[in-house]
């Protein structure tokens, strides 16, 4: 990392990868390399005559420090609420699992501190993410409804987490892009990188459903449907390619890279 401007030069060359696409990835380096960038915005808000904080890499990786500094750019008030005992220990227990089927996942799924959520009320996804709620995750009642299906819920929103460390960065699109697209699930309005954020999760999702328990035509029928989603973002990706930047588009080849 460049001390001088806290910045990288280029994140996967950097850290060894994308997470969740490449197994060499070093996270802990992408986890230090985020705390200073947090750290540097956060010491950047304060008048020179104040004293800065201690630079404790752990402290800003708490969630609720990662979204008090992220609201410094984007504020956005976080949903009330908090899982029930059982449901926080179905994640907990669901995460390891996951680090147990894929090895090389287990730190993704143990080393980035999160915050699990009740979905609000009216909401019609199933678990959701953003970029504005660092380290904290929407599940919905649904989310529960299985062992397989959590599975798939904690992993989508794990791999959005990681990829969101990524962006804090370096961006994936350009700043002030206005192009929207739809997603292959009707979902409208979403940006070139929310775009990348879908792909990258297919290609997560399409390595763990082969692992889990569930029966042969359960399995089939969701790695098919994975498989026409993948198919669809990549078809849009080069649509999107004027609005991304040099590691949006780095991401963009690793993701067509990954076999179908």
């Amino acid at each position: 990392m460049d001390t001088v401007t806290g910045t990288i030069p280029f994140v996967p060359a950097y850290c060894g990868g994308w997470p969740g696409l490449d197994d060499r990835l070093d996270p802990q380096r992408l986890l230090s390399a985020a705390a200073a960038t947090r750290i540097a915005r956060r010491n950047s808000t304060r008048p020179s005559p104040t004293p800065r904080e201690p630079a404790d890499p752990a402290a800003v990786l708490d969630p609720e420090e990662a979204v008090r500094i992220r609201a410094l750019d984007l504020p956005e008030p976080l949903p009330d609420g908090t899982l029930t005992p059982g449901q926080a220990e179905q994640v907990h227990r669901t995460a390891s699992v996951i680090g147990r089927l894929v090895p090389a996942w287990a730190p993704l799924m143990s080393m980035l501190p999160m915050r699990y959520l009740p979905m609000p009320a009216g909401r019609g996804a199933v678990s959701a993410s953003c970029f504005a709620w660092p380290q904290h995750i929407l599940l919905a009642e649904g989310a529960f409804a299985g062992p397989a299906v959590l599975a798939e819920q904690v992993l989508h929103e794990t791999f959005h987490q990681w990829l969101y460390l990524c962006e804090e960065l370096a961006a994936l699109q350009h700043a002030g892009c206005t192009h929207r697209i739809t997603l292959p699930s009707g979902t409208s309005g979403r940006s070139p990188a929310e775009l990348l954020g879908a792909a990258h999760v297919t290609c997560g999702l399409a390595r763990l459903w082969p692992l889990l328990d569930v029966p042969a035509p359960v399995r089939e029928q969701r790695l098919d449907h994975l498989a026409a989603y993948r198919h669809g973002c990549l078809a849009l990706i080069e649509a999107a390619r004027p609005c991304l930047t040099e590691h949006g588009h780095a991401l963009a080849d690793r993701i067509l890279e990954v076999p179908a």
